[in-house]
């Protein structure tokens, strides 16, 4: 449906029609992924358990380094993913298609993207730490005051936490199919990456929105299957999230233009 946008149901309806007869693949690339993630996070924490400086620091830095190894193995997923909807030949060694093209770009773009999102979430956490270092927060968590009143307390500061957690997220929207733009373009810089994600989002942005909360309930049952249920609740959605990028990709440019627009014809960006 090119030129208009397709009804709300229609991502979701692709995904699984993309999905049938290929959920081998899908599954065990799936499971790789949940696997590294958990993993990743994990290791550095039972290396480095203890309480020291040392500690602390260098788990830190482990975790930071293997947020950049992680998000070149998503980039190869999500790779996958958008091949499936296209029906073009997929395997689980996809999953390092980031690592063979380019995967400085990758890097690149992820650590400008989280950057960002540490800026918000700290910006977001001052009022908190205001509060908790004013005399009035002292007299609140002193032994003068009940016990309600000092869990009054933290609750604001958790309150300003979640909604420099919301606050991030949202943000965070119009860079969500940077990724796909780039496994599309490859040897395309972030920053043209990034804009593009911008353009496709234009008058986009809650639609998207909508459409990852329609997956809330299957997340939630999901995890009450011990998240075996992920394993296909995770492509599905990741796959819709690959229809969507399709379809604003078919409104912007060309129909007629080959799948894997090369970094010129991608665009300038200038949609914006």
């Amino acid at each position: 449906m090119n030129g208009q946008k397709q009804k709300f149901s229609e991502p979701k309806k692709q995904a699984r029609e993309a999905m049938a007869g290929r959920c081998g693949t899908l599954v065990g690339a799936t499971a790789i992924n949940l696997f590294l993630t958990f993993s990743c996070s994990l290791i550095p924490t039972l290396i480095f358990s203890g309480t020291t400086l040392y500690d602390i620091i260098f788990l830190n830095l482990t975790l930071f380094l293997f947020s950049l190894l992680l998000s070149l193995f998503q980039a190869g997923y999500l790779k996958i993913c958008l091949s499936t909807l296209r029906g073009e030949p997929i395997s689980v060694g996809d999953m390092l298609y980031a690592f063979y093209h380019h995967p400085d770009q990758y890097v690149l773009m992820f650590l400008i993207i989280n950057g960002i999102s540490s800026v918000i979430a700290l910006i977001s956490s001052i009022p908190g730490f205001q509060y908790l270092s004013s005399p009035s927060a002292d007299l609140t968590l002193g032994t003068a005051l009940s016990i309600e009143a000092e869990l009054s307390s933290l609750m604001n500061v958790y309150v300003y936490k979640l909604i420099g957690s919301l606050v991030s997220t949202l943000v965070l929207v119009p860079f969500s199919l940077s990724t796909f733009v780039m496994n599309d373009a490859p040897g395309i810089g972030p920053i043209q990456a990034i804009r593009q994600s911008f353009a496709m989002m234009k008058k986009n942005f809650f639609r998207y929105i909508l459409l990852l909360l329609s997956f809330l309930g299957l997340e939630i049952l999901a995890s009450c299957s011990c998240a075996i249920g992920f394993l296909w609740v995770m492509p599905y959605m990741q796959i819709t999230m690959a229809a969507f990028y399709q379809e604003r990709k078919d409104v912007l440019y060309p129909a007629s233009e080959p799948v894997g627009y090369d970094t010129d014809s991608f665009g300038s960006g200038t949609d914006l």
